[in-house]
């Protein structure tokens, strides 16, 4: 929260549910020069494979998206849960559930304790998420109501559980089974974890990874699957997403069957998808928000996510 990253913002936190008498917490990041009035939202949920980071890790929060903020005025929302393997993927939906209902009926209230005069437009809603957090954020887009979500932004979306993966996760060698046993071993009834800054807990992802566990700790249910929601999907959020070619932490498969399933089922012009050839995990991180890709791609993100109240 000290980084300089967030030094044109104005940080504040709160905690938007309690589990186990156990805080879980959001954070608001306010522009320093916003001024009175109406302000976009932008929603961001962070990644670790669902079992690392934190909502303010600064080397998982890329420039350009604070950039891109900053330039429309906007104020960022963005909120820590459960991490496996202490919880379970409808645990953390529990959280995500919950996130959004804070949203609704308490973030402008905490505004008005911080920042008065400075009010939350809940009609441009802009939702980003980098790999699980990609991932929850193509969920939410499926399963919050129709037209509240206006647009999504989701990078290397951890979406495929299994991938079929044809190089070691950022290069690490074949962990000891005993690297995650031991820590399976070490949890303790009730505790939760809701924030780890990396490198902490990274290698319990990657165990998990390549001990291919992760569909039995994130579960089979189909409310929180992106592949089954789509086919169940009447309309979805304009979504962009990008991903390297190279990514061996997501495999970029999952994103590229994906976006063909939307395409197929929803049309041509409801997702877009970029390809960054030869980029690895989190490419994007030192990206300028001036990338020709990048622009175009946000051109019609920014369509829909400010224009949506006048649609």
């Amino acid at each position: 929260m000290d980084s300089l990253k967030y030094s044109k913002f104005d940080v504040s936190v709160v905690t938007y549910k309690v589990v186990n008498g156990q805080d879980i917490k959001s954070y608001v990041l306010t522009p320093k020069n916003i001024p009175s009035g109406n302000h976009p939202i932008v929603v961001k949920f962070h990644g670790g494979f669902f079992v690392s980071g934190n909502s303010l890790y600064p080397d998982w929060y890329p420039q350009w998206s604070l950039d891109y903020c900053l330039l429309h005025s906007a104020i960022i929302v963005t909120g820590d849960y459960r991490l496996l393997p202490e919880a379970t993927g409808a645990e953390i939906y529990e959280d995500v559930s919950d996130f959004w209902d804070w949203i609704r009926n308490g973030l402008q209230p905490h505004l008005d304790s911080i920042r008065a005069g400075v009010q939350a437009d809940l009609d441009k809603i802009l939702l980003q998420g980098e790999s699980a957090g990609g991932a929850i954020s193509i969920v939410s887009a499926l399963t919050q109501p129709p037209g509240f979500i206006k647009a999504v932004i989701a990078t290397y979306p951890f979406l495929t559980l299994s991938p079929k993966r044809t190089k070691p996760i950022f290069g690490a060698p074949i962990l000891p089974t005993t690297v995650l046993q031991d820590h399976l071993d070490s949890i303790q009834p009730g505790k939760i974890i809701t924030e780890a800054t990396p490198p902490k807990r990274i290698n319990i992802a990657i165990a998990i990874a390549q001990q291919e566990l992760f569909p039995r700790y994130y579960g089979a249910d189909e409310r929180h699957d992106a592949f089954t929601l789509l086919e169940k999907a009447s309309d979805i959020p304009y979504t962009f997403i990008f991903h390297g070619t190279e990514d061996s932490a997501v495999p970029v498969d999952g994103s590229i069957e994906w976006v063909e399933a939307a395409k197929n089922k929803l049309g041509q012009e409801k997702v877009k998808l970029h390809l960054e050839q030869g980029a690895e995990h989190g490419f994007d991180g030192e990206t300028p928000l001036e990338t020709p890709w990048l622009q175009e791609g946000l051109k019609a993100i920014t369509e829909n996510w400010l224009d949506a109240g006048t649609q």
